[in-house]
């Protein structure tokens, strides 16, 4: 069971377009559920009369028996506005990007999208957050500097254009669980040492880190698709 709706979000000063996927019997019962927040929302989800996604939900939870409410947000459609909000570590030349715009998008996303979406949907304190190529980014940031954010999946993070302040942040997660997926086929050297260097932030303070590492595969959605179902596992 999918719903969707908008909200107008006067801190970030967009309007947000947001999917959320429920389990069959939840309007059936009383009980509640993990909540799992994708920052691609459109790449799993259609809304109303657009369909841009290509990771197929359904057969994903299909494959997983524990239900749980996934909601995804949905990108801004310019690319500045993208980077803007899900890279703080942006060391590119676009024009149009403000990388302090962030910490506004996360402060929205703990602070005030969570509290309404807890009064709208019966969801526990058993919160994860998921992100794929540049929304994967945003995933380090939202673990070390929230609390309430317990456990991350992070697959075929988008390296290029990423500083070395990302592995400071990550040096900040503390007791969190964390599930990493990274292709090797089509990563550069560069990928693959900033990745290296992530591991090993991580693997500090982290409760639970889980990492494939595929020597075999690529970052394309054919090849991630798979993953998610075992990252799904932690939740």
């Amino acid at each position: 069971m999918v719903e969707g709706f908008k909200l107008t979000a006067e801190k970030i000063k967009r309007i947000i377009k947001l999917a959320v996927h429920l389990p069959d019997d939840y309007y059936s019962n009383n009980k509640k559920y993990p909540l799992l927040l994708i920052l691609d929302g459109g790449l799993f989800f259609s809304f109303l009369n657009e369909d841009n996604k290509i990771l197929d939900l359904k057969k994903i939870l299909d494959e997983y028996d524990k239900e749980f409410i996934v909601i995804g947000l949905f990108r801004p459609r310019l690319n500045e506005w993208n980077i803007s909000e899900l890279n703080p570590y942006y060391s590119g030349s676009i024009d149009g990007v403000d990388v302090s715009y962030s910490s506004i998008f996360y402060e929205y996303i703990a602070n005030d999208l969570l509290p309404l979406l807890k009064q709208k949907y019966r969801f526990t304190d058993d919160i994860s957050v998921m992100g794929v190529n540049l929304g994967a980014i945003s995933v380090i940031p939202l673990l070390a500097r929230y609390e309430k954010i317990k456990k991350g999946l992070i697959f075929s993070l988008d390296y290029c254009d990423v500083n070395d302040l990302i592995f400071d942040e990550a040096l900040k997660i503390n007791n969190k669980t964390i599930y990493i997926y990274q292709g090797e086929v089509d990563s550069s050297i560069d990928d693959l040492n900033k990745f290296s260097n992530l591991e090993k932030s991580l693997d500090r303070d982290t409760n639970k880190l889980i990492i494939d590492y595929d020597r075999e595969k690529t970052n394309t959605i054919n090849d991630i698709e798979g993953y998610i179902v075992k990252g799904l596992e932690l939740i």
